[in-house]
């Protein structure tokens, strides 16, 4: 991972690669995330989640779930790894300001690295 001063993650390659590498062990992993410009969100990823039943709004159960801890949570295609930062804040709780630029960073580099 790539940490700040206060041991915090933040965006990189070796991010990307870390977080992709533990869901493509069929694990899910929770980080301490900062976008570098003082603000702080704990961040759950889960990919190939076990699904039951029939989800709404076009999720599928192998999307990559990204769920920001007090605000929202949604399901994103891994094959689109260019998504446009609005859509991140629309499906994530929306509010994020400045925020949304590096927090799309974030998203599309684990999809990225993902197989």
């Amino acid at each position: 991972m790539n940490y700040d001063n206060y041991e915090e993650v933040i965006n990189g390659e070796e991010t990307y690669k870390r977080i992709a590498e533990v869901l493509n062990n069929n694990k899910s992993c929770i980080i301490g995330w900062s976008d570098g410009d003082m603000t702080h969100l704990d961040i759950l990823f889960v990919c190939n989640a076990m699904g039951f039943g029939h989800f709404q709004g076009g999720v599928k159960s192998d999307d990559l779930f990204v769920s920001i801890m007090r605000r929202g949570a949604f399901g994103f295609e891994t094959n689109n790894t260019d998504t446009y930062e609005g859509y991140y804040s629309e499906k994530l709780g929306g509010g994020l300001g400045s925020t949304t630029e590096k927090l799309a960073e974030l998203i599309n580099g684990v999809k990225k690295e993902l197989k």
